[in-house]
């Protein structure tokens, strides 16, 4: 299975899911390692460009994940079976409390969520402590830029 991430250049090739942990997701509490993906490189445009409020001015990446294609290693749960209000904005309590107890029972590498941006795409969360984890390849890093007419102010 692919998977693709965009990511400041610095953690470009972390899979430790520390930067999620800092301050916790949409679907991990703080200090509980998640690493955040998308099962298309476009959604991961999206689920990334929401948080800008200006063209980045650091060097941005595009990493290309190789993932285990065994389906055991994966949940993905019914969208009725989510928390009612998971795609709030903010993230709410009940998704972030929902995704760190999939964490800590450490069944399965990845859980795989519809996106909060566009909810017919999927994202992937995968569980950094989980034995799978040593399975996940890093296939390519590829610079990543916003096109630039995503920041135009239009009339």
């Amino acid at each position: 299975m692919r998977a693709w991430r965009i990511s400041k250049a610095s953690r470009a090739a972390d899979l430790s899911g520390i930067g999620a942990a800092i301050e916790g997701g949409r679907w991990n509490d703080a200090d509980v390692p998640a690493v955040y993906l998308g099962l298309s490189p476009a959604i991961c445009c999206l689920e990334t460009f929401v948080h800008q409020t200006r063209r980045p001015q650091i060097p941005m990446k595009i990493t290309v994940l190789e993932l285990p294609d065994d389906a055991a290693l994966y949940f993905e749960p019914a969208q009725a079976d989510l928390p009612a209000l998971w795609a709030a904005q903010p993230a709410d309590r009940p998704s972030m409390a929902y995704g760190t107890a999939w964490l800590t029972r450490n069944e399965q590498l990845g859980l795989i969520l519809p996106s909060a941006v566009l909810p017919i795409e999927r994202n992937l969360m995968l569980n950094p402590r989980h034995p799978a984890m040593s399975a996940v390849q890093v296939i390519e890093i590829l610079d990543f830029e916003y096109d630039q007419r995503m920041f135009f102010v239009r009339p």
